[in-house]
């Protein structure tokens, strides 16, 4: 009598093992593929907004003849730019030593500006007052400055219209 003689199992039962081990070990891999991907595709749209409205607000920065920099939001601009129900829309220019120009003092700081070439707009995930936003921010090159002077525009946007929209299109 042997004690530790394995039973012979069926051809069924080995092909299951061999299929049914790897499955299990590759499907919460592929589960969380699906998920990083999935967001990835539903906040683009939102970014696209986030990356207009930077580029919308860079353009709005003058240099006066006396080499003073000012920002101009007239009101109605203002108002479309926070006009959605479900998001709160911040924003911040600041000129090229660092001083307040425009929008919310409270912004979180951004990315040192060796990080970020003048023109190209960086996005990054952030909180302000509490509440998780998504920033978008570009080091604007001044118009008519003589110094090569860079500006800091950022637009953020909190999370819930993305959050909404993604919960909407997973029920289908």
């Amino acid at each position: 009598m042997k004690i530790f003689q394995r039973e012979q199992r069926s051809l069924f039962g080995e092909i299951l093992d061999w299929m049914l081990t790897p499955l299990l070990l590759l499907w919460p891999v592929s589960l969380a593929l699906t998920w990083l991907v999935a967001q990835s595709l539903a906040n683009k749209p939102f970014d696209r907004a986030l990356e207009y409205n930077v580029h919308a607000l860079a353009q709005l920065i003058i240099v006066e003849p006396d080499g003073r920099i000012q920002f101009n939001l007239p009101q109605p601009a203002s108002e479309i730019l926070r006009a959605d129900e479900s998001d709160m829309v911040f924003y911040q220019v600041l000129d090229p030593q660092g001083e307040f120009l425009a929008g919310d003092r409270d912004f979180p700081a951004a990315h040192p500006r060796y990080n970020m070439p003048a023109g190209e707009v960086v996005l990054r995930d952030d909180e302000l007052r509490g509440i998780d936003i998504r920033v978008a921010a570009m080091w604007v090159r001044l118009p008519l400055s003589t110094d090569n002077a860079l500006a800091l525009v950022q637009v953020a946007e909190t999370r819930k219209s993305a959050a909404c929209w993604r919960r909407k299109s997973s029920r289908g």
